[in-house]
């Protein structure tokens, strides 16, 4: 999985299992979400974080994981 980097995310953020269920999908596919870049999420100390306004974001436009 690659995370980009150079970008910046703010907070709150989110594990992948808290996305999950904020979304009502796996792991897997916030996984690949943040892979086709559709949300925005970072590595801190070995855990992904996720930008909870890009997943609201990803989830109100009616784009379908």
């Amino acid at each position: 999985m690659t995370i980009n980097s150079n970008r910046y995310i703010e907070v709150p953020v989110m594990t992948v299992a808290d996305a999950a269920r904020f979304i009502g999908v796996g792991k897997k596919v916030i996984y690949q979400l943040i892979e086709f870049d559709e949300i925005r999420a970072v590595r801190e100390h070995g855990k992904v974080l996720i930008d909870r306004s890009s997943l609201e974001a990803f989830h109100s436009s009616g784009k379908r994981p």
